[in-house]
């Protein structure tokens, strides 16, 4: 039976399952960016590579352009970058999505957080 036919108690299970999300998203938001940046540096095709959806690496400057989006546009990345790693929650991030919106939206705003004081500490 797929998770999302499941009885979902909005009070115990969702929250764990956006904070999940939710750090993914960033995580791999972070990665489309850097992917996207390196493109335009190297002059070649946009073409991300899930092999490194998750490297250390090269954080910062990815950091710096998602920080200067409104938190509309870095959230709507945060969707895309989630859409492009290879997973198998899309299904279950959709639903999310679709129906619990403004807590998904929530749920960005913490890892983000942590996230954007990387600058401030380099």
């Amino acid at each position: 039976m797929p998770d999302h036919d499941l009885p979902v108690d909005p009070n115990t299970i969702l929250p764990m399952r956006v904070e999940t999300f939710a750090e993914f998203a960033v995580e791999s938001a972070l990665w489309l960016v850097r992917e996207s940046m390196d493109a335009i540096a190297n002059e070649t095709e946009f073409d991300p590579d899930p092999e490194n959806c998750f490297r250390v690496l090269g954080r910062l400057p990815a950091i710096r352009e998602l920080r200067d989006l409104t938190e509309e546009q870095r959230h709507d990345m945060f969707v895309e970058g989630f859409r492009h790693i290879p997973n198998g929650a899309h299904e279950a991030f959709e639903l999310l999505l679709a129906e619990h919106k403004p807590l998904l939206w929530e749920g960005f705003r913490q890892p983000w957080n942590v996230v954007a004081n990387e600058v401030s500490l380099a």
